[in-house]
């Protein structure tokens, strides 16, 4: 299914723009000998984080796709990049019964940061593997490091008796106690857990989940949790357009109406507080979790208590990633603020690795630095709003079919 919205020349330029600056990320970041991409680094390329993100490396493979597509570097030099980074996911990166910590060394992929083994993280890895086996199809390497990733995870093993999956584990305290149990961004761990070639968990569990918290944007329901990431990373993947779930709501359309949903709820915090939130509206939007002024936040709306006023600190920070993020879901809103953002604030948000992590322009705090699955959310969706070649390549990955089968989703 092609993108369906037509976008204008100078649209395309700049999302090619942005894509190929994000790209320099994951190609900078990457370690010279491993190819583990740091999980963070400064805006100019001058430092990077020692250690590298699980969920950030999936984002890498898809993003070695998407440059080889683009022509910006040879396919055979993509499959090369794509191969060593497999390589060190399989052979070098600490896991738990085949899922990886959350953090680990871009050097010798020991554990970082007495960091979980994560499941929502690994699932995201994954995600990015069956992206690059089926890109990559012709180039047998490739595609027997993705299939000996995903086959090694026993997704049993972090399956509560509730049928809910648990969050991680470590060695410390053994499985932990949190598990998914709400709408979230689950949606894309369940379902390759339910589709896994090996140790799968049983269909059931894709109703096992609670559907909700619910909030209402012009009289219609949907199923929300306030970063705006949640809504991204499932649909960043799974081609939502086509499939919806029988007897259920269309996990697409419940995208749209909380994107909408945030845009409404900080336009009007910028009417209702215009001291320091006045720059919030329609040219100016976009939370999720991100670094600010106070560390790290996980912060968005609208809440369920339905108020307009600050929670969780909103302090005026604009998070670039979380339009960018929806640029395949309300791309005309998404493009609206990023070209205002690049146009207005230039190379002080707008650099060597696309757009800085998060700003203030109401402090003039400017993050130092970007965040590989932010910088990687915003790669990916620009690509399909473009091309539709992530989940052109995803979509067709065995497993990504068997678990829309075997959970009953429908094409639209």
């Amino acid at each position: 299914m092609p993108p369906s919205v037509a976008l204008d020349p100078a649209d395309n330029q700049f999302l090619d723009d942005m894509k190929r600056r994000c790209y320099r990320f994951f190609v900078e970041a990457a370690h010279p000998t491993t190819g583990l991409v740091a999980d963070r680094g400064a805006t100019d390329g001058s430092s990077f984080s020692p250690y590298a993100g699980s969920a950030g490396c999936g984002f890498a493979l898809t993003a070695h796709m998407i440059a080889a597509r683009s022509g910006w570097v040879s396919r055979d030099e993509a499959a090369a990049r794509t191969e060593r980074l497999l390589r060190s996911l399989v052979e070098l990166a600490a896991h738990k019964n085949g899922f990886l910590y959350h953090f680990f060394s871009t050097e010798d992929g020991s554990r970082r940061l007495q960091s979980e083994v994560s499941s929502i993280d690994t699932a995201l890895l994954i995600a990015g593997a069956m992206t690059s086996a089926m890109a990559f199809n012709d180039h047998p390497e490739v595609v027997q490091l993705a299939d000996e990733l995903y086959g090694r995870v026993d997704w049993q093993w972090m399956l509560g008796k509730n049928d809910l999956m648990h969050m991680g584990w470590t060695p410390e305290n053994g499985i932990l106690p949190y598990q998914w149990e709400s709408y979230s961004e689950l949606i894309v761990l369940v379902l390759l857990a339910i589709g896994a070639p090996s140790s799968p968990i049983p269909p059931r569990c894709w109703k096992a989940w609670r559907r909700g918290p619910v909030l209402q944007l012009d009289g219609e329901d949907f199923l929300s949790y306030p970063p705006l990431f949640v809504q991204q990373y499932p649909l960043a993947f799974f081609d939502f357009r086509s499939y919806r779930p029988e007897s259920e709501r269309s996990f697409w359309d419940n995208a749209v109406r909380a994107h909408q949903a945030q845009i409404r709820f900080m336009t009007e915090l910028g009417q209702a507080y215009p001291k320091s939130l006045g720059h919030y509206g329609a040219d100016l939007w976009g939370l999720t979790s991100s670094d600010s002024s106070d560390g790290y936040r996980d912060w968005g709306g609208p809440y369920e208590n339905g108020r307009i006023e600050p929670d969780r600190g909103i302090d005026g920070t604009v998070v670039p990633s979380a339009a960018a993020g929806g640029l395949a879901i309300v791309p005309a809103q998404a493009l609206r603020t990023l070209r205002f953002q690049r146009d207005n604030f230039g190379e002080q948000v707008y650099g060597r690795y696309g757009f800085v992590n998060a700003f203030n322009p109401a402090t003039e705090w400017v993050n130092r630095d970007v965040i590989g699955i932010d910088t990687g959310i915003s790669m990916v969706m620009a690509e399909n709003l473009q091309t539709g070649s992530v989940w052109s390549n995803f979509m067709t990955h065995p497993s990504a079919q068997r678990a829309l089968q075997l959970t009953g989703f429908v094409a639209r």
